[in-house]
């Protein structure tokens, strides 16, 4: 039943055309360059060193790598983080 729901509600979402990270809570994320990414929808951050970054969203963390990393916002909502980004993977 459960499958069933989120497939109902998938498809209520797609025929409206809404956007899908405020309704089912999913991170929406942007890169500005390699010297900026912008998280919402986050969860927290798991882990901050100046190479490497942990940001918890809904059924993953992101791991951002690179150097001189530093988070220059940070709210219940979004976070932003700058510095040299090398690399962007979800885990």
């Amino acid at each position: 039943m459960k499958k069933e729901h989120k497939q109902t509600i998938n498809k209520f979402i797609h025929t409206l055309d809404l956007p899908q990270d405020l309704f089912l809570g999913l991170p929406n994320i942007s890169l500005s360059g390699n010297s900026e990414v912008y998280i919402s929808n986050h969860q927290g951050i798991l882990s901050y060193e100046e190479d490497e970054v942990h940001v918890l969203v809904k059924n993953h963390q992101i791991q951002i790598k690179g150097k001189g990393l530093q988070i220059r916002s940070y709210s219940q909502d979004d976070v932003t983080i700058s510095g040299y980004i090398r690399s962007l993977e979800f885990l």
